[in-house]
């Protein structure tokens, strides 16, 4: 039985998730954290003062942080990346699920990097399964083979995210450098063929564009192929950019940015107390635990899984802290001046 979750961002309800998630999933205990997400986050909106639930109720795991392309706007891809590179070892992945399952229920498979390089990725799939997590996986799809696709289902993989960004070879190198765009076509066919043969309902299987200037023209070829695929979703996503704003597409529904004074700014800047920070977090391959999927480079740390809980540091200080600085009026990190959320 499956049934829709809407997890809405902040007072004002905006939509800021939407998935559809099996029933047996929410458990007791989950289903009370979730609920006490919103409460505690409220409390703290309201009265400035930090109070969090017991748990997060995602979190974001970071099977390695490798990568096989150059994509163009990409830290890892441009080699821009400052912390150190390497992948997760079992043992450290299973202490994770074995912390935190039974408040958290929505596990991310990546972070940055290829997921697919981890040669233990559906071993991760399948444990996370097996302690009744909900698993979504992305992907560029360039190792996606008959063979793995096979074995992502068998994982019993809930979700994937299959980045295709152009139908063209010239559109989709322009960002996905080094990439083939026939093996993301392949790679998707691949995933929807072991569905069949394993008589399958999951994963579902979300096609993902990056809409910039050189596939826009593109986007009905797309809708058009994904048709003929059939049981696949699309979904098309504007660009976070850092330096190179050449990608921005004409249709200005899918600008995230303006010229203001000279400079490209956010169309949309980020809400002060960011419920991101109060729901979910991000463990890098070494066990790092980071407050936002944008500190790409690890800069505001706030724990090491390996050396304590979660538990722990979700409660830290340290945490609370960087919780309290998004408050500020003067909030100058980083990470938020490219956050829409």
């Amino acid at each position: 039985m499956y049934r829709f979750v809407f997890l809405f961002h902040g007072l004002l309800s905006n939509v800021y998730y939407i998935d559809i998630i099996p029933f047996h999933i929410f458990r007791f205990q989950r289903f009370w954290n979730w609920l006490s997400i919103y409460f505690t986050y409220l409390y703290s909106y309201i009265f400035h003062s930090v109070k969090t639930s017991a748990a997060p109720f995602a979190i974001s795991i970071e099977p390695t942080s490798q990568c096989n392309l150059q994509c163009r706007e990409c830290p890892t891809g441009t080699n821009s990346l400052t912390r150190s590179v390497g992948e997760m070892p079992i043992a450290l992945f299973e202490k994770i699920i074995s912390d935190i399952y039974k408040k958290t229920f929505y596990l991310n498979l990546y972070f940055q990097g290829e997921p697919l390089l981890n040669k233990n990725l559906s071993y991760f799939i399948e444990y996370a399964h097996r302690h009744g997590m909900y698993t979504v996986l992305s992907t560029n799809a360039q190792l996606l083979t008959p063979a793995w696709a096979q074995m992502l289902v068998q994982s019993k993989l809930s979700k994937i995210i299959i980045s295709l960004d152009g139908f063209s070879q010239q559109s989709y190198a322009a960002y996905r450098k080094g990439g083939n765009v026939e093996l993301v076509k392949q790679g998707i066919a691949n995933m929807v063929t072991a569905k069949e043969e394993l008589h399958s309902t999951t994963p579902a299987i979300i096609v993902q564009v990056l809409v910039n200037r050189y596939n826009e023209n593109e986007i009905p070829l797309i809708e058009k192929w994904i048709k003929h695929i059939g049981k696949v979703h699309l979904k098309k996503k504007s660009m976070q950019l850092y330096s190179d704003f050449e990608f921005l597409p004409e249709n200005k529904h899918f600008r995230r940015y303006k010229l203001k004074n000279g400079t490209w700014v956010l169309k949309k800047y980020h809400s002060k107390g960011c419920f991101r920070i109060w729901s979910q977090c991000v463990v890098t391959y070494n066990g790092d635990v980071l407050p936002c999927c944008y500190d790409k480079n690890g800069d505001y740390t706030v724990g090491n899984l390996s050396q304590n809980s979660l538990n722990k540091i979700w409660h830290s200080d340290l945490f609370n802290r960087f919780r309290k600085n998004t408050w500020s009026k003067n909030n100058n990190l980083a990470i938020c001046n490219n956050c829409i959320k």
